[in-house]
């Protein structure tokens, strides 16, 4: 039976145990051998307490064992929770606490950032618990939740998304038919597993007879020791753009999927060029349609801007005015979403899945998903997208609720008032600091650090904002609503003022980290400059982080340059023997630490 996620797995390890299943930093895996592992590792998780409607977190870096934890939580009629370990403590222990996780899988090196609550089960090297074995896994039906993946929230708050095992499956079915014919032998996942591509790019690969390819992002494909083993890749374009620009595409890449942005022309016919790609494909889809929802070939020979493709088979999809009626092709509407992909709703929010989640007026009896984002259907039976109808956005493929940045901002004591846009390839918070002053409030560098540094231990890194603007109050419209189109462009340095070049031989050697990614000239670096200031981007801010741990044997991780912005206060901290963070970071830190501690003794009683 292949009615499920991991069914076409389990059939193709019984038939192929020898062929090789994932290419990992940390080890290489058989299907048989990840067949072995997965199958054992669910009996302990059945004897733990899983089975259906029981969500089992999967704590785990970008090892094989990542997959081992996901089959198993499958396989034992489970549906999986991921967990990213370097996601901020509050919001780990946020998302178990609210799905109602009580099992939870990791590893040593990631189980001091769990969560405490649920039961701790440590995977060890060879991929075994440390409990007894149990009964055999539990069957699973379509109907039954395969995965629960958390987005950004309108309200503040992420809220969780439970996709079907059917709507899972169906997905993966049309992908079938519309990449006939490409090699899919080695599937680079470069996609977090809190993301829904990381479905496609797991499943697509383990469920026909394929390889996953782990990376840990798509910024480190260069680095890939089976880099030589990716034949296809999913990425969202101002990625794909940059992995261009530093001429870092796997060699034997021979189809390219892009999604989670606008995709451009000029994009698709530097792929072409540049790579050795020869289908390329673009696609759509929120987390509650499963994955993708439209998704068809670009052609390699064309002038026009690509659509984002038809719908795909067994997905329903309606453009519709205010009063829910059909909009003729060419017409812009809002994009409601039904068929075999729509998920179950949102974990324990029946309100908003009853707002999101309406009455099918076309199909008695069914619901559609009310996406917000405005389409037209082409003459052709195509999707072209045009924007939000909301405040939802995305960012380098990442779903963001402008609301929930906007009210981790307004949560900081510093702050009256925020609003949140998203300028070019940045986002950018706008804030109107507490208290008074004769002359207007002020938020000065120090309380813009403070700001930044306890949104990086409360939100993901692509939710903080690059840039924050001070101002004396918000911008309204004719209704007393924000006025976003008002808000101004953040300032731009001063060419023509006073330059504070690099002194010490930290500042020199940060400069010369920044020239290399940025194309500067080390001494022209004001060291009072942000990193985005001065032309860089997430993508970028990774590999800075990698090549500060290099150069000054210092592990530095993104969230670290989100406290310290510009050269001079990163210089002042790496110079530092003591490590030492902004106080707010300290006692987020001390937080975090006294939960492990917690955790640790709780885990060790439970086994």
């Amino acid at each position: 039976m292949t009615d499920t996620l991991h069914s076409a797995f389990v059939e193709l390890a019984a038939k192929s145990p020898g062929a090789t299943a994932v290419y990992a930093e940390a080890g290489v895996l058989t299907y048989g051998e990840l067949d072995q592992r997965s199958r054992e590792l669910a009996e302990r998780l059945t004897a733990a307490g899983a089975g259906p409607g029981v969500p089992v977190g999967i704590c785990v870096e970008r090892t094989p064992d990542l997959l081992v934890g996901i089959l198993a939580a499958l396989r034992s009629g489970s549906c999986y929770l991921p967990l990213d370990p370097n996601y901020p403590a509050d919001r780990l222990t946020f998302m178990v606490q609210d799905s109602g996780t009580r099992l939870l899988l990791t590893t040593p090196a990631s189980r001091a950032g769990c969560p405490p609550g649920p039961t701790v089960l440590v995977l060890g090297d060879g991929g075994t618990v440390t409990t007894e074995p149990g009964a055999g896994p539990v069957p699973v039906v379509p109907e039954d939740t395969a995965y629960v993946i958390y987005t950004s929230g309108s309200t503040g708050k992420p809220k969780g998304v439970a996709v079907r095992h059917g709507g899972a499956v169906a997905m993966l079915a049309a992908m079938d038919r519309v990449l006939e014919g490409c090699d899919l032998s080695g599937i680079a996942a470069a996609s977090s597993v809190c993301f829904d591509m990381s479905v496609m790019e797991i499943f697509n690969a383990l469920c026909r007879g394929g390889a996953v390819v782990l990376v840990e992002s798509a910024v480190h494909l260069p680095e890939s020791r089976y880099a030589d083993r990716i034949t296809h890749l999913n990425v969202v374009p101002s990625v794909m753009n940059g992995l261009l620009d530093a001429g870092a595409l796997p060699p034997e890449l021979r189809s390219v999927v892009f999604g989670g942005e606008a995709l451009r022309r000029k994009l698709v016919d530097r792929t072409f060029r540049e790579t050795g790609a020869t289908r390329v494909f673009n696609a759509y889809g929120p987390t509650e349609g499963t994955v993708f929802c439209s998704f068809g070939p670009v052609p390699e020979d064309s002038a026009e801007e690509p659509t984002i493709g038809p719908p795909t088979e067994g997905a329903r999809v309606y453009v519709l005015d205010e009063q829910l009626r059909r909009l003729p092709a060419g017409t812009p509407g809002e994009l409601y979403l039904g068929g075999a992909g729509l998920a179950h709703g949102y974990v324990n929010r029946p309100r908003t899945t009853a707002e999101r989640f309406v009455p099918d007026p076309f199909r008695a009896g069914e619901r559609m998903y009310r996406t917000g984002d405005v389409v037209e259907l082409t003459d052709g039976g195509e999707l072209r997208f045009h924007g939000r109808s909301d405040h939802q956005v995305k960012l380098r493929g990442y779903r963001i609720e402008l609301e929930e940045v906007e009210a981790r901002l307004t949560g900081c004591p510093e702050v009256r008032e925020a609003a949140a846009v998203v300028r070019g390839n940045r986002l950018v918070g706008y804030l109107v600091p507490a208290g008074d002053a004769p002359d207007g409030p002020r938020l000065d560098a120090a309380l813009q650090s403070a700001v930044t540094a306890r949104l990086a231990v409360e939100l993901p890194d692509y939710m903080v904002p690059a840039a924050l603007v001070s101002l004396p109050a918000l911008p309204l419209g004719p209704g007393g609503k924000l006025d976003r189109n008002a808000l101004p462009e953040p300032p731009a340095a001063d060419p023509d003022g006073p330059l504070t070049a690099p002194g010490t031989p930290t500042e020199i050697a940060l400069a010369e980290i920044w020239g290399q990614l940025l194309d500067l000239e080390p001494s022209t670096i004001d060291v009072q400059s942000a990193f985005y200031d001065l032309g860089g981007d997430s993508l970028l801010l990774i590999r800075l982080a990698r090549l500060m741990t290099r150069r000054f044997d210092r592990r530095v991780r993104v969230p670290d340059l989100f406290s310290f912005r510009d050269i001079a206060s990163l210089a002042r901290w790496l110079d530092d023997d003591s490590g030492a963070t902004p106080e707010v970071v300290q006692s987020a830190r001390r937080r975090a630490g006294a939960r492990r501690a917690a955790l640790r003794g709780r885990s060790a009683d439970d086994r």
